[in-house]
């Protein structure tokens, strides 16, 4: 598949307090000679806002896009964090990922309540959400930005969902859908559509093995490719490049029955619609 116009809405670049297989500039020259429109630069631990402003500028040719992810080194769900990373031009707020609890019991099965007490959760004892995320829904309102779910579990991140769509919040995003730690049965992916959310598929989650090419293809068809977006999540050491992962992601896909129109919907328009804005 051709890459040329697509964007990557899901990528890890150095630096990084994990390695990575590219910096935030190689990516950017690999990706503006390929061709590419655009992609967002991903980090668990820090925003990535002004990276993305700084490459922004050395690469003016692409959209390039950062930040938020609520995980505990930017204060879990701090409202503070949010609102400057939005400042500072960032587009999207991701909920916990790497210390989201759900994904670290579900990581280590042997841990015990006393250790996941410190990794985050979006629901206290009674199912309620936790404070700050109704602030921190307001201010992804006020600045059009993007809330996505992260690693939390399906349970979790639908109840978030729900309550940016009941505060009429546009651009939703259930992460990573098919990931082994934060799966979202069919079932779910429709309401979390229904609630006004695109659903997210990474070619990580082919290559890890937690999901078939004939699976992911089921998977977008019971939604429509109008609430997908295709992304890869890579950027380990191993893993190809951005371009290589969504020209292999899309020849898989075609494959499968999904169509080239849908593809340009996945990895063109539904991106540009939610992640872009002029800059």
């Amino acid at each position: 598949m051709d890459v040329k116009g697509i964007y990557d809405v899901h990528v890890h670049t150095a630096p990084d307090v994990s390695k990575r297989k590219f910096t935030d500039p190689e990516l950017a020259a690999r990706l503006e000679e390929k061709g590419m429109a655009g992609f967002l630069v991903k980090n668990h631990f820090t925003e990535t806002a002004a990276r993305a402003a700084l490459l922004q500028a050395q690469f003016p040719k692409l959209k390039i896009i950062g930040g938020i992810v609520l995980n505990r080194t930017v204060g879990g769900f701090n409202p503070y964090a949010v609102e400057n990373c939005a400042k500072l031009g960032g587009r999207v707020v991701w909920l916990p990922t790497l210390e989201a609890r759900s994904y670290q019991k579900k990581k280590h099965p042997g841990m015990s309540d006393q250790e996941a007490a410190a990794y985050l959760t979006a629901l206290d004892d009674n199912g309620q959400l936790v404070p700050g995320i109704s602030e921190i829904l307001d201010i992804v309102k006020a600045y059009d930005m993007v809330l996505a779910t992260g690693h939390v579990s399906a349970e979790e991140g639908l109840a978030v969902l729900k309550a940016a769509h009941d505060k009429d919040i546009q651009k939703l995003v259930a992460t990573h859908v098919d990931g082994a730690a934060d799966y979202y049965t069919t079932e779910q992916l429709k309401q979390a559509a229904a609630l006004g959310a695109m659903t997210e598929h990474c070619y990580f989650n082919i290559q890890a093995g937690h999901i078939t090419p004939a699976e992911m293809a089921e998977r977008i068809r019971a939604v429509g490719a109008e609430q997908v977006v295709l992304s890869t999540d890579v950027g380990q050491p191993a893993s190809p490049y951005p371009d290589e992962a969504l020209s292999k992601l899309g020849d898989l896909l075609l494959a499968e029955g999904i169509t080239p129109e849908e593809l340009h919907i996945m990895l063109v328009d539904n991106p540009a619609r939610y992640y872009t804005r002029a800059l």
